[in-house]
């Protein structure tokens, strides 16, 4: 029963993680809340923050319904949980930005504003940094590592498997040819990284939400 709870748990947490992320992707790039004074940087990294920590639930969900496929998905989770940790330090060095720095370079002397512009240049590229590493750990180890599994099984339908392997490809590619830079303004390559993204977590929980029953342990099923 304790089996059965982690897998709805986890697929509950996957399926709200979609919904804050999508929130967060449309909240970032909506003009219209601008224009009435939303600050969308910062409403959509609020946004993103609790997207994250239900994705480490959800990692979870992941892990106990593909567990049979060794304990090589042990990386998987630590690499995961780890990547999502950066991303985190990411997210709130940017809110750290808005809400410290914005306001003081804006009310800043012409003296003591370069000081203040270098500090936030400084902490920019290191959130940048940080992301950059999370999404390395998150997808190049976590997602591959999932979706190979799940190639290797039967317990996830194997096209979602495929979806994930397109998925690491479209993140790390994002990685390399942006060089860490994750900017809403970069339209094409950041949406089918999101799109594919949430695409797959969607997935996801909503297998471990139909799972019937908890998957055997490799040792039972050797026995």
């Amino acid at each position: 029963m304790g089996n059965i709870s982690l897998l709805r748990v986890g697929g509950v947490c996957a399926i709200l993680v979609v919904v804050s992320g999508i929130m967060a992707r449309i909240i970032f790039g909506n003009a219209w809340l601008a224009s009435r004074g939303v600050d969308t940087i910062i409403t959509g990294h609020w946004f993103d923050v609790p997207a994250l920590l239900l994705y480490m639930a959800a990692v979870l969900g992941f892990y106990q319904a593909l567990r049979k496929a060794g304990p090589l998905l042990l990386i998987a989770v630590v690499a995961y949980l780890t990547g999502i940790i950066f991303v985190l330090a990411h997210e709130f060095i940017r809110l750290g930005i808005a809400y410290e720095l914005v306001p003081g370079i804006a009310e800043a002397s012409a003296a003591t504003r370069p000081v203040l512009e270098v500090m936030a240049d400084t902490l920019r590229q290191t959130s940048l940094l940080a992301a950059s590493v999370g999404f390395v750990l998150i997808f190049g180890i976590g997602v591959l590592l999932f979706s190979l599994a799940i190639l290797r099984t039967s317990v996830v339908p194997k096209w979602i498997g495929w979806l994930g392997l397109i998925n690491v490809a479209a993140n790390l590619t994002l990685v390399t040819i942006l060089s860490g830079v994750f900017d809403s303004s970069i339209r094409p390559p950041w949406l089918f990284a999101s799109g594919t993204s949430l695409g797959w977590v969607l997935a996801m929980g909503i297998v471990l939400l139909r799972l019937k029953e908890p998957v055997a342990p490799v040792s039972a099923v050797s026995s």
